[in-house]
Order: C-alpha cells, then structure tokens, then sequence
C-alpha cells in the first residue's frame, strides 16, 4: 500500500481513474455528452475511493501477505471498487439508466488498480 502513497503514484492513480471513467462513459453514452470537468471530478473520488479501499485491504489482508493470499482475496476490493464505481456512475456522472451505472460500476470493478499490487 505504501506504494500507492508516493507522489508519482498517486497521479498515476487519478490518471488511471480518469481513464477508466472515460472508457466507461464513452462506452455507455454518446460523445456528445462527455463532460470533461465532471470526469476529473469523479476521478478524484474514485481515486479516493481506491486509496480508503486498498488501506482497508493491507489491514484486512497484511502488508506483508504472501501472493497467493492476495489473489485470494482479490474478488474483495474488485466488489468494493464496483461499488464506487456505480455510486460515481450513479451521482456524479449522472448517468440516467440503471443499465448504464451497472455497466460503469462492473468496468471499474474490472480495472482495479489494486491488481496491480498482485505483480
């Protein structure tokens, strides 16, 4: 986790989640309704969504947790991540149809940066 607390690896992180919530909406809306200022926005929630959930997966998991333990519990931060993901979907982008949250949250699930921790 101390990993994600350096400078440069906390802007990867918002970039990261700006990308992930770009793909997503790109996806489900048109390009028209892209809103720049309110992705940056919702990229930073995410990317403090993602920092609360990795610090309670080292307290859970164990900084020093072997491998196998960590892709164990890798479906846990994966759920919690989806989670946010529809809740930013849901209340920041505005994104109307439940179908279109569902997607969003499921990407964002799915491109975790708590992944990266598993190489």
């Amino acid at each position: 986790m101390t990993a994600f607390l350096q400078p440069w690896a906390l802007l990867a992180l918002y970039v990261w989640s700006f990308g992930v919530l770009s793909a997503a909406q790109l996806t489900i809306r048109l390009i028209m309704a892209f809103n720049v200022r309110l992705t940056l926005i919702a990229a930073l929630a995410l990317s403090l969504a993602a920092l609360a959930i990795g610090l309670l997966q080292t307290a859970f998991v164990g900084a020093d947790a072997s491998l196998v333990r960590r892709i164990e519990l890798a479906p846990i931060p994966m759920l919690l991540m989806a989670l946010a993901g529809f809740a930013i979907a849901r209340w920041l982008l505005r994104i109307k149809r439940l179908r279109g949250q569902l997607i969003a949250g499921l990407m964002v699930g799915l491109l975790d940066p708590h992944l990266f921790t598993l190489l």
